[in-house]
């Protein structure tokens, strides 16, 4: 809102003239641009910028324990090659959809890569990863009942940083943890992974 008084009216203000501008549209536009920056696109999980500067908080704020989930989801670029990318891209956003439903704040679900996403989880011990990893495996269970091809599919590796130890150490275990599993996944599904 602005307003001018009118010439020859200063002193008394009888003559106001007052100019009002919808900024609905440019707040909309500003607000998208926020999510932009801090949610992947495909899947509107937070996304990598949002996932590190959360590490770099969490460090800070040295609330352990923290626990991760490193998750890979399996067979994304046999579902590319095999039925399109389109029906890659419906496995990613389903993959979302199931991270989404299973996280609650303070806890975060990010997409990190083309097929691999973190859970960090504040002050959740060893004991409440692995719960919440088993509540993962039911919601897969479950969308995979409503959507029969592609199967929804994730490996997994789940660390938990205690006092003293950096949160980066916690992820790398993980991590590793994560691609042993998808390793076993790929051997007992005997699948060709020399292009993946």
């Amino acid at each position: 809102m602005q307003f001018a008084v009118m010439p020859g009216h200063e002193d008394d203000w009888a003559q106001v003239l007052v100019s009002l501008t919808d900024i609905t549209a440019r707040k909309k536009a500003e607000a998208y641009l926020e999510f932009l920056g801090n949610h992947d696109v495909l899947t509107s999980l937070r996304n990598r910028t949002f996932y590190v500067d959360e590490i770099n908080r969490l460090e800070r704020k040295e609330a352990w324990p923290v626990s991760v989930i490193m998750l890979d989801l399996n067979g994304l670029k046999s579902v590319n090659d095999e039925l399109g990318h389109a029906a890659g891209d419906g496995l990613l956003r389903r993959a979302g959809e199931v991270l989404a439903k299973l996280v609650d704040k303070p806890q975060v679900a990010a997409r990190v890569g083309g097929d691999e996403f973190v859970l960090l989880l504040p002050d959740a011990d060893a004991s409440a990863a692995k719960t919440l990893s088993q509540r993962l495996l039911e919601l897969v269970d479950l969308n995979n009942q409503f959507h029969q091809s592609p199967r929804l599919s994730f490996s997994m590796g789940i660390a938990t940083c205690m006092p003293g130890e950096r949160l980066e150490a916690a992820i790398h275990r993980a991590d590793q943890q994560m691609y042993a599993e998808k390793r076993a996944y790929y051997l007992k599904s005997d699948i060709d992974r020399r292009h993946d």
